[in-house]
């Protein structure tokens, strides 16, 4: 049900098949050589190079010649036959026997070769690296500097082959500028259909890119290209609440970039779009919260978070609409719908509670009698026209965060996760979409937040009983006291948390005192209380997890407004963030619709097929009791 978020690497995987043949257009110069596009990149020499491969293509060679190459490789000058193992390694490589190309190629040395041998080299090592989810070393080989000048002087081919894997492991390892820089570079020279691909490569690289990042970057920009990519996604991301605003600003890169390659035919992310937002959006909102009741303080802070939205907008000048407020705990919601019909309402924000959505959708199978954004999600395969489910759901957290698991190249999980349905619901939403994706669940447990039991559970699940029940054996044996350190089981490579900030900070400690300090731990938000602990969240120090964009940029200027005038605000920062995204989607359902997205504080939030509103989070770490985001990892930066 839930949209890929693997978009940017399936398209990455087009281009890269697209890449592999000579494309059909030639490259405008009318020679073989990639000009560059003054991306970070010197010019190219013009030499012509090793042309020695130009009319080799691994993609069309025949498998059955391997074998002879390498048999003639034996009796052959050194050049010659580095030529033929590089030809074979390619052919494995395309046949998918990773183990054989990398021995093949395992004693040649790059230096000792020809510029574009030594190219070639990297690029099998590297795609060896891949392979085995070695992303950092995999870029590593391609960043040498006597690979990249062999680069520029290699066939187009090679060239464009070199350029996308590249931008690949850098989109992998979360460098999403570099990748879009590779991409840019590429993008004259190739056909009108792989520019499609790769252009749509470059818009999803971009949005994965805060706002702020993108705006620093202006300033140092060299490309004409490349920085009216940077402006154009800046444009998409800001604004989110004054789309007056952000007309105006589209109007004025279109007049300042007339032949942008993101201006050739519809501009991305449902930008064409904000003029006939602007004339759809409604006059008058109904808000539909719990503000009395059990619910009552989660639906308050929706509201709150709602108006401090609202009261942004309107100081930045923005057309707002008129507002109505009903509890939705007073009495039968299908009446209220009725009274906010007859109110004048065009839209409703709500009913928070899954209880009063199901009373909805039970009377109103077909159509909502208004277009309503519920504040909340259910279960199921069909749902009346006019509904948009708009929730935080955990199960959406923890399939994402195994794809982004699984995108490390991490394949066998552990789960942890506290006794009960929430608990148990996570895990399954978690493990369903890692064997999904390849990855195996070696073992999971559950632990009694109550009775206090992480200690026995973890080392049982780690399997440190059996490591001293062995070296209890041995010793009776011997009938000596042989030196013993125990150790974990071997079997598994990342650990999946589901836990609280309290549970977190028992359980994190706990798996390194039972020698598992070393395993990776990811989790979902939940692990994160939302405000910056430091001496208490040392204890999580080193977990990956994700969270909205409220939550990790304490800068934002609507949550310091909301932390200012509202006193115990902290409890429920994730409420305020969400109330503040119900305001920014009552105008811009339809840019959802039309496959865009809205970059909001709970996610890059996009819409199914089913009406429900489906978040990315970004990706952070705790970092010396601080959640910092996830910085990208450079070959640099792997060597420390």
């Amino acid at each position: 049900m839930m949209k890929t978020r693997f978009f940017v690497l399936a398209l990455i995987s087009a281009l890269l098949a697209a890449c592999s043949s000579t494309p059909e257009t030639p490259a405008p110069s009318g020679s073989d050589t990639l000009h560059s596009y003054e991306i970070n990149r010197p010019s190219p020499a013009g030499k012509p190079g090793d042309r020695r491969d130009s009319g080799f293509n691994p993609a069309t060679a025949d498998s059955g010649a391997v074998e002879q190459w390498l048999i003639d490789a034996q009796t052959a000058s050194p050049e010659e036959a580095a030529e033929l193992q590089l030809r074979a390694a390619e052919v494995l490589l395309r046949d998918g026997e990773i183990g054989r190309a990398d021995d093949i190629v395992s004693e040649l040395i790059a230096p000792e070769l020809t510029a574009n041998q030594a190219l070639r080299l990297a690029i099998v090592r590297a795609r060896v690296h891949r392979a085995h989810a070695e992303f950092a070393e995999a870029l590593q080989q391609l960043s040498d500097p006597l690979v990249e000048q062999a680069m520029l002087e290699a066939p187009l081919r090679r060239q464009l082959q070199f350029s996308q894997l590249r931008a690949s492991l850098f989109a992998i390892e979360g460098d999403h500028l570099a990748a879009v820089r590779e991409w840019i570079f590429i993008d004259p020279l190739l056909t009108r259909s792989q520019q499609e691909h790769n252009r749509k490569a470059i818009w999803q690289s971009l949005m994965q890119i805060p706002t702020s990042t993108l705006l620093e970057n202006l300033t140092s920009a060299s490309n004409r290209d490349y920085l009216g990519w940077l402006e154009l996604a800046s444009i998409a991301k800001d604004n989110q609440g004054n789309i007056e605003a952000q007309i105006r600003q589209r109007d004025a890169w279109l007049a300042r970039w007339p032949e942008h390659p993101a201006n050739q035919g519809k501009l991305p992310g449902g930008l064409n779009q904000l003029d006939t937002l602007m004339v759809e959006q409604p006059k008058k909102i109904a808000l539909l919260l719990p503000v009395t009741g059990r619910y009552a303080p989660f639906g308050k802070a929706i509201r709150d978070g709602f108006i401090a939205a609202y009261e942004d907008a309107r100081r930045r000048n923005a057309t707002v609409p008129e507002m109505l407020f009903y509890d939705s705990e007073t009495s039968d919601i299908n009446q209220l719908i009725q009274q906010l019909s007859g109110d004048g309402a065009e839209m409703v924000i709500g009913p928070l509670r899954k209880e009063k959505l199901s009373e909805l959708i039970s009377r109103h199978q077909a159509m909502m009698p208004l277009p309503t954004l519920a504040l909340n999600r259910i279960d199921g395969e069909q749902f009346p026209g006019g509904l948009y489910q708009f929730g935080l759901n955990p199960e959406d957290e923890a399939q994402q965060v195994a794809e982004i698991a699984r995108g490390k190249g991490l394949q066998r999980a552990l789960i942890i996760t506290p006794e009960g349905s929430w608990g148990s619901n996570v895990a399954h939403a978690f493990a369903e979409r890692w064997q999904s994706l390849g990855g195996e669940i070696i073992a999971s447990i559950s632990f009694d937040a109550s009775a206090n039991n992480y200690s026995k559970q973890i080392k049982r699940v780690l399997q440190i009983d059996k490591s001293e029940s062995r070296h209890r054996e041995l010793q009776r044996i011997i009938g000596m006291h042989p030196h013993f350190e125990p150790h974990r089981r071997s079997d598994v490579d990342m650990v999946f948390l589901v836990a609280r900030p309290n549970e977190g900070r028992a359980v994190k400690p706990l798996l390194a005192y039972h020698y598992a300090g070393d395993l990776p731990v990811y989790a979902t938000s939940h692990v994160y209380q939302g405000n910056t602990d430091r001496s208490r969240d040392q204890d999580i120090n080193g977990i990956h997890f994700i969270d909205i964009p409220w939550v990790l940029s304490e800068e934002n200027s609507i949550r310091k407004q909301v932390n200012e005038n509202l006193p115990n605000s902290g409890t429920y920062q994730r409420m305020y963030a969400l109330g503040v995204d119900s305001f920014r989607l009552h105008m811009r359902i339809n840019q959802l619709q039309s496959d865009g997205q809205v970059f909001g504080e709970t996610g890059a939030l996009t819409l199914n097929e089913l009406g429900q509103i489906e978040r990315t989070l970004s990706l952070a770490k705790i970092l010396r009791g601080v959640a910092v985001m996830d910085a990208p990892s450079t070959p640099a930066q792997a060597e420390d």
